[in-house]
């Protein structure tokens, strides 16, 4: 009998990822904290790129203002 694991949903999702060679550091661009970001690793600068990733699940609501 063969158990099937649940695969999350993959989407392209745009992120910023560090310009240095040596660095692999990434984030989210909607979890970026400034709209251009330094590298947090070795602040380095930062360049837009795609990744697939599956989504994010908020577990709550943010309240409105």
């Amino acid at each position: 009998m063969q158990t099937e694991t649940a695969k999350p949903d993959i989407a392209p999702v745009p992120i910023w990822r560090c310009k240095t060679a040596g660095c692999k550091a990434w984030m989210r661009e909607e979890l970026a904290p400034s709209p251009h970001p330094a590298c947090p690793i070795c602040k380095g600068p930062m360049i837009r790129s795609i990744k697939h990733l599956p989504k994010l699940v908020t577990k709550y609501k943010a309240k409105k203002k």
